[in-house]
């Protein structure tokens, strides 16, 4: 006869939480998975759209974990006890490592966003003024190869007013098109930092809040972790922005990749008119 087995969960995506609350509760569950998520959608990123962006934040994000477990073994404090504790398992809760991993990625995300993937971009640095001052740039220009054409023409009157310059309602167009196009752009900046910002640093909370909520982690516990996400999140971008060796090996690897990939596309292509070739014949 078989001997029994004992079942344990995967404690990497098992949460439990409490029944009387319908919607909080597994609202709080869910962002206590952020991190499994989150693995996910870099891994998805990195392999089926080839950004070496996501592979260099997995691999920070990955690494960050990493160093709180080490620091857990180092420091040895208990996690809260919960109802379904198991006694003969003896699990570390100093720091959280959720907290770490989502607050990493919320900083890293929130300086990639504001300061341009290290370029220096900041929100509204595109200000309306900037735009006045292009709108009067291509209007300089507009008049001045107008005048070229005039003087190439040799009679001055190619435009029909006898001045060599563009009509005043063209440049006046060509003015207003341009303002309204870089304002335009500096308002989409402005939505898509912050749908990046914002979202970010709330489940950034939610998910620490969460592992309070559920008996998973103390305050404490989660307040290092955070700061350790957060230094840790600080310290990838740094290097990200200020180390060339960085910045090189990842735009080496996507011109690897998208050299691949284009291949790998051109020998689609040519299978699929080899196919069709045959059915032809």
């Amino acid at each position: 006869m078989a001997t029994e087995q004992q079942w344990k969960p995967f404690s990497l995506t098992h949460v439990t939480y409490p029944s009387h609350s319908h919607i909080v509760a597994p609202t709080l569950a869910l962002l206590s998975l952020t991190p499994p998520f989150g693995v996910c959608a870099l891994v998805t990123a990195t392999i089926v759209y080839k950004d070496v962006l996501a592979a260099y934040l997995l691999v920070g994000s990955v690494s960050s974990t990493a160093v709180t477990s080490i620091i857990k073994k180092l420091v040895r404090e208990s996690r809260p006890p919960r109802y379904d504790d198991v006694k003969e398992e003896v699990d570390y809760g100093m720091p959280s490592n959720h907290s770490c991993y989502v607050w990493f990625c919320a900083v890293f995300i929130v300086l990639y966003t504001l300061r341009g993937g290290g370029g220096g971009l900041r929100i509204g640095e595109v200000d309306h003024r900037t735009a006045v001052e292009a709108s009067s740039t291509v209007a300089r220009v507009t008049m001045s190869s107008s005048q070229s054409r005039s003087d190439t023409c040799g009679n001055g009157n190619d435009n029909g007013n006898g001045n060599g310059y563009a009509p005043a309602s063209t440049i006046t167009t060509t003015t207003t098109t341009t303002t309204s196009r870089i304002i335009s752009a500096n308002t989409w900046h402005n939505l898509h930092a912050s749908f990046a910002v914002i979202p970010s640093l709330l489940i950034a909370i939610g998910c620490s809040y969460s592992r309070i909520y559920l008996g998973y982690h103390t305050m404490p516990q989660v307040f290092v972790g955070s700061i350790v996400g957060c230094a840790l999140g600080c310290i990838w971008y740094g290097l990200l922005e200020t180390t060339d060796a960085v910045r090189n090996s990842l735009i080496s690897m996507d011109a690897t990749l998208r050299e691949l990939e284009r291949g790998r596309m051109q020998l689609r292509l040519a299978g699929l008119d080899d196919c069709n070739g045959r059915k032809n014949d």
